[in-house]
């Protein structure tokens, strides 16, 4: 796997937080059993790969983080403070880029079909992952994810952007555990 440079990964980050409405996408393993699932730990660092968990603004990753324990702690779950846990928790964030192509009014009436008027717009699309792991298995029991358009950073504020950290986790663990 590539790993994305620091620069971006930081304007990602950031910049997901200022994301317009999120898409969310959950899946899960239909074998394991979510019932014995009462305390949590993050996965270590050393054990991620390379672009798990690395986050050169480590404000972004303090709130990915706070937002998740906040959620888990009411779902009833209960962070393992350095013992056994029963499921780990690894995040990723992501970009792409995508485009737009819009039919404007012409001047001729002609739609996006006829091209006058068309116009293509070039935007970036940030991905929020967040995968509970089964640490006996050593594998992804559960990934929920939330994508959405990255909206410039610089009209958002700090309190906004850690809003959209929150409201992003937030609709991932809406979904978990599986019903």
């Amino acid at each position: 796997m590539t790993r994305l440079p620091s620069v971006l990964v930081a304007a990602l980050a950031l910049a997901l937080a200022a994301c317009s409405q999120f898409t969310i996408r959950t899946g899960y393993d239909k074998s394991a059993d979510f019932s014995h699932l009462h305390t949590y730990a993050w996965l270590p660092i050393d054990q991620a790969a390379p672009a798990d968990q690395n986050v050169p603004d480590r404000l972004i990753d303090t709130q990915i983080r706070a937002a998740a324990d906040d959620e888990l702690t009411a779902k009833g779950y209960r962070s393992a403070n350095g013992g056994p846990a029963d499921f780990l928790l690894n995040y990723r964030l992501t970009t792409r880029a995508g485009e737009d192509l819009s039919a404007d009014a012409s001047p001729y009436g002609w739609g996006w079909w006829g091209w006058p008027g068309a116009e293509v717009t070039t935007y970036s699309e940030g991905t929020l992952y967040l995968g509970v792991i089964d640490p006996k298995a050593k594998r992804m029991i559960w990934l929920g994810a939330a994508e959405a358009r990255i909206m410039p950073q610089m009209s958002i504020s700090y309190e906004k952007r850690r809003e959209r950290i929150f409201d992003a986790v937030d609709q991932i663990l809406a979904k978990f555990p599986p019903q």
